[in-house]
């Protein structure tokens, strides 16, 4: 009794001295309700505000609630593209936003849009993205200049099509007027079709006055803008999957925090990333597809042979990005180079080779 007596002293002196230097090492850190813009609306209807609901959730819980959050969903702080100066200058501490909306200040933000077929295995995406950022120092450093870090980059939703016709072959495409965004999207479409370019909450009235029968989005997005209601196929083509709304920190509030908060901050980047991969989206990818055939909307898995005529007649637009950032002194052929290299390694095999020097 008198040694078991002596162990239980030992136990609780040394659950004292852990206490008493967790207090020291969390001592410089005060409770925080941090300020965050997002682009889209709240996470009932919108994948990508879910996934932000998730990462502050597993922030406030691996800081014990030292850190939370007051989020302002669907643009309620200004518009896509100011949403990177918001946390720039610490109007707001955290925003959810796209690279692609100010190309000016982040020249490498859409280097995935450039490799039309490319992965779209979410695990694979979100792994390869950030391998490629860690190997690639100009991405962390043009963050820095904007006064940023990019903590959590998950991937969004596949990019198909909502038609108002059935769309089976490329034939099918002729004539068609598709409406999309993006630099490289309309570069894309099979011979015959042309391009609407409008944002995407511009698209459903589109849609009903027929001026378009056929919408490009991530499928989480055709659900979000409502598409689906004034379309009656889905037209899986799997053209691409990319990290399109990253989560970023005002790199001076990062900066205020201790060592100890930093690497939570840092490590629930990747933890969300894999969570988004492997359970959310998917989930969200079920209750979409049960509700679109529940009201009618037929799903067209467009045939392989299609895809592969397709492919070929694609300019290289990997080429075209790369040439073009190479100019402004980034590694662009690298880049195109490694995340083929990247992706091939992790298991996808690419239907052709992209930014072939001439």
């Amino acid at each position: 009794m008198k040694r078991a007596g002596q162990v239980m002293f030992i136990v609780m002196v040394f659950l004292a001295l852990f206490l008493v230097q967790s207090n020291l090492v969390w001592a410089k850190d005060k409770p925080v309700k941090l300020k965050v813009g997002n682009v889209f609306p709240p996470p009932a209807t919108s994948l990508m505000s879910d996934i932000l609901q998730h990462w502050e959730n597993e922030v406030t819980k691996r800081t014990n609630g030292l850190i939370t959050f007051e989020t302002f969903w669907g643009c309620a702080l200004g518009s896509p593209p100011e949403h990177y100066e918001l946390a720039k200058m610490g109007t707001c501490q955290v925003a959810q936003f796209h690279e692609w909306y100010t190309p000016g200040h982040f020249p490498l933000g859409d280097f995935e849009y450039v490799f039309p077929f490319g992965p779209t295995d979410y695990e694979l995406v979100a792994k390869a993205n950030r391998q490629i950022r860690q190997e690639i120092p100009e991405f962390y450093r043009d963050h820095r200049k904007q006064n940023l870090i990019q903590l959590c980059d998950p991937p969004g939703g596949v990019y198909d099509f909502l038609s108002k016709i059935p769309v089976r072959t490329l034939k099918d495409f002729e004539g068609q007027k598709v409406s999309l965004i993006g630099r490289f999207f309309g570069k894309w479409l099979p011979p015959g079709a042309t391009a609407v370019v409008r944002l995407g909450h511009e698209r459903y009235d589109l849609l009903r006055a027929g001026v378009v029968k056929i919408d490009l989005l991530p499928f989480d997005l055709l659900y979000a803008f409502k598409l689906h209601e004034q379309t009656k196929y889905f037209i899986e083509t799997n053209l691409i999957t990319c990290c399109w709304n990253a989560i970023h920190m005002n790199l001076d509030t990062f900066n205020s925090f201790s060592p100890e908060i930093q690497k939570i901050l840092l490590d629930v980047g990747p933890y969300i990333e894999m969570k988004a991969a492997r359970e959310i989206i998917p989930k969200w990818r079920n209750r979409i597809e049960k509700e679109w055939k529940e009201a009618g909307i037929e799903f067209i898995d467009f045939p392989e042979e299609e895809k592969l005529k397709w492919i070929q007649t694609i300019p290289d637009t990997a080429l075209e990005w790369a040439e073009d950032v190479e100019g402004k002194g980034y590694p662009g052929f690298k880049i195109v180079e490694r995340w083929q290299q990247i992706t091939t390694d992790m298991g996808y095999k690419w239907p052709r080779k992209w930014g072939v020097k001439k």
